[in-house]
């Protein structure tokens, strides 16, 4: 695969969850998931010009309508009915290096239900069996309890715990799956 090759993504197809493309028409529906306060602040949304609706709103634009060779978004959707309930997602995807981070978010109707550890267990089999990356490292808040369950039930080991930035007792949980 080249540097710059775009990615025909495949649906995978779990038992709950299917991840597929996101739909223009889900854009609504991930501007919710977005603008959600408890989403919110597990998510870095990178302050710059405008409010922080226009923020969000440029963030959906890229993820439906702008080619990133670096990154990766697939919706989650529910089986029945198929809605939209969440995006997993490759980010600085170093296709020469075979390395990307995982990230992912779920609507919190949907928390606590085994959900995100499918979609996410879709895409770390998908990224390491199609796309031949090595090394996918993940990373989640100290106090993210259910986010680090997802990793670990996933195979992803914990390999280091750094201060997060900007927060004087706040720490990041870096995990990474390695695959040879």
């Amino acid at each position: 695969m080249s540097t710059y090759e775009a990615v025909s993504f495949q649906i995978q197809q779990g038992v709950a969850v299917d991840l597929r493309l996101i739909l223009p028409e889900d854009a609504s529906a991930l501007q919710q998931l977005l603008s959600h306060p408890e989403v919110q602040t597990h998510i870095q949304i990178r302050s710059g010009a405008g409010s922080d609706n226009a923020q969000v709103e440029k963030i959906v634009n890229r993820m439906l309508f702008a080619f990133d060779p670096c990154a990766l978004h697939a919706g989650i959707y529910l089986k029945e009915p198929q809605k939209l309930i969440g995006i997993v997602a490759l980010q600085h995807w170093n296709r020469r290096e075979g390395k990307a981070t995982l990230g992912y978010m779920l609507d919190p109707a949907w928390w606590g239900c085994g959900l995100a550890t499918e979609a996410v267990g879709l895409l770390l089999n998908y990224s390491v069996h199609t796309l031949g990356i090595t090394k996918i490292e993940g990373r989640c808040r100290g106090d993210n309890v259910r986010s680090e369950r997802v990793m670990i039930k996933n195979g992803m080991m914990l390999e280091r715990v750094v201060p997060r930035v900007g927060s004087l007792d706040d720490v990041m949980k870096v995990f990474t799956l390695l695959h040879k």
